[in-house]
């Protein structure tokens, strides 16, 4: 009897214990991973985020960088982290979600606890600004009479990048050569030396080197031009139809109490809907949208069952 009082006793203990740390939420400071290299889109938006985050919630918040595998690294490490709220990271979708369907990855969707999406980022096809393509037009004409002969940089399988490059091959009847790199930094700079034909990252990811002059847009993958970029003509108003985009967010692991996913998920929310938050990130050619714990979640399922249906379909590869 007594070893049952003690461990009643003691699991009270615990139990009191964790809702106290709950309640004191957060208390100590938090680490953001950002699954990609510095100075890309998810760089931007996360270390923005953070900025607005500790002021928010009182306590530093520290980004980490976990490049490399598509994003996987990073992923894997939200996912393994201690579920107290401690750890959180940036997730982007397609990466998140195709990763464990293409292959064995290191975690599952499941694994993860959707808190806040921020930013949906659409897509650009881009060129060195001397280089010999004019238009999206320019390029389809060559790649359909040399076939594999032009090369475009992409993230590897399952980033935003090689869904384009499906997405344009399928729609333009064409074939191309893909070049992976680890992150968006590399593929601008590979674009920008010359070692590449073409480039495909978000708009947000380009804007300064379009800014800059130093490369030239042969369209955004958008249904309609995006405010970041509403002098951009869209693939589609082109003859191309490929409409792509990446979404931004931010998750924690799995199990993670629901009063800690709440605390962060209201203070993203109304970081998100502050003036001065939406003008940062407009300056960055950052694209918000907002979504709380379940829609983004059931976002991401959304697309899981999309992608899943179509690796039974037609796997893809490089």
């Amino acid at each position: 009897m007594k070893h049952l009082i003690r461990f009643i006793l003691a699991l009270w203990i615990g139990v009191a214990s964790a809702a106290a740390a709950e309640a004191n939420y957060p208390d100590k400071p938090i680490t953001m991973v950002v699954s990609f290299p510095a100075g890309g889109g998810a760089d931007a938006a996360g270390r923005l985020l953070a900025r607005h985050l500790e002021r928010k919630l009182g306590q530093p918040v520290v980004v980490v960088n976990r490049p490399g595998a598509g994003g996987e690294i990073g992923f894997a490490a939200i996912a393994r982290a201690k579920p107290d709220g401690y750890t959180i990271g940036v997730v982007t979708a397609p990466n998140v979600v195709v990763l464990p369907i293409q292959r064995a990855a290191q975690y599952k969707l499941a694994d993860l606890q959707p808190i806040a999406n921020l930013v949906e980022d659409v897509g650009v096809f881009f060129v060195r600004k001397d280089h010999r393509f004019q238009t999206i037009k320019d390029l389809v004409a060559e790649a359909k009479s040399k076939p594999d002969s032009i090369n475009l940089a992409t993230t590897g399988n399952g980033g935003l990048p090689h869904f384009a490059l499906l997405s344009l091959q399928k729609n333009a009847g064409v074939k191309l050569m893909p070049v992976p790199y680890s992150g968006t930094v590399p593929i601008r700079q590979a674009v920008l030396a010359g070692d590449v034909d073409v480039g495909f990252i978000t708009i947000a990811d380009a804007a300064s080197d379009l800014d800059g002059g130093l490369v030239r847009s042969l369209g955004q993958a958008a249904e309609h031009r995006s405010p970041t970029a509403v002098q951009m003509p869209t693939l589609r108003e082109q003859g191309v139809d490929v409409v792509i985009s990446a979404l931004r967010g931010v998750a924690a692991p799995a199990r993670t109490p629901a009063p800690v996913v709440r605390v962060l998920a209201e203070a993203m929310e109304a970081i998100v809907r502050s003036p001065e938050f939406q003008k940062e990130a407009a300056a960055q050619k950052l694209p918000l949208r907002y979504m709380g714990p379940q829609d983004f979640r059931s976002e991401l399922e959304r697309l899981d069952r999309d992608y899943r249906a179509l690796w039974r379909v037609s796997p893809w590869e490089n």
